[in-house]
């Protein structure tokens, strides 16, 4: 069984061996690949769709408070947050993440921290705005349920929620149980190929609406929509689509307030 201990360690070796191809996994960045200037700049990119996309919700976050970017890795939503926010915090479960992040900062007003644990070491109502994108689906739904509802106690009464998820797979024939094990058997070994891993494997999970929405509590949806970050070629290009996509893992994402 999974525990945080062991998610902490898979990470942790993720990181070590290419921590950018393992938070942005495009086939043509593997083995290092990646230009850190590209890489950072996909937060940017994807950071200013989101609060597009919310202005058009007439959501506006308060910018005077602070912001937290969950599941940070090396920070490349943190600081596209810290363009947009008085502060922000970024928090991973890898240290070896947090280092890279702390190295790569730009901004004064930026902070990084390391935890594993549930709750999360944040007081009640401490944020303003909370974000979280591919990354809850690497974590095990109990434990992801947990966290959305951490989440949920430090958001401040006004402040915005915006998480990411994988809500389902989807399976359009009768073969489509084995076609879902084959995708995953397929990720793990191109993962594990890629990056030589003896330990430390990224896990997919789902987390469907109806769990998402009983984790929430009394917290307000304001919005659900589909998006494209289960896309082999997602690398931070935030899309909202019409419609799910008719095979493979159904991304949603979903806007609350408290």
């Amino acid at each position: 069984m999974t525990t945080l201990s062991s998610l902490k360690d898979d990470w942790e070796s993720l990181a070590e061996r290419d921590a950018l191809h393992a938070i942005l996994t495009d086939a043509t960045k593997a083995g290092g690949q990646w230009n850190i200037t590209e890489f950072m700049a996909t937060g940017s990119t994807e950071i200013e769709m989101l609060m597009r996309h919310l202005a058009g919700l007439g959501y506006a976050p308060n910018r005077d408070g602070t912001a937290l970017d969950f599941g940070c890795g090396v920070g490349r939503l943190t600081q596209a947050l810290g363009r947009y926010f008085g502060s922000c915090v970024g928090v991973d479960i890898s240290q070896a993440m947090i280092q890279r992040a702390q190295s790569l900062n730009e901004l004064p007003h930026c902070q990084y921290v390391t935890t594993s644990d549930i709750p999360l070491p944040f007081p009640a109502a401490a944020f303003s705005f909370v974000y979280s994108n591919i990354v809850l689906q690497h974590i095990p739904q109990r434990f992801a349920k947990e966290y959305l509802h951490e989440f949920v106690r430090i958001l401040a009464p006004g402040g915005l929620l915006v998480f990411g998820v994988q809500d389902s797979f989807a399976m359009p024939d009768l073969l489509s149980l084995l076609t879902r094990t084959r995708h995953i058997l397929r990720l793990r070994s191109r993962i594990e190929a890629t990056l030589r891993l003896g330990s430390g494997d990224m896990q997919m999970h789902c987390l469907p609406e109806r769990v998402v929405r009983q984790a929430l509590g009394s917290a307000k949806i304001l919005d659900v929509q589909f998006t494209n970050t289960a896309a082999k070629d997602f690398n931070g290009k935030l899309v909202y689509l019409q419609r799910p996509p008719k095979s493979g893992y159904i991304s949603k994402q979903y806007c609350v307030a408290k």
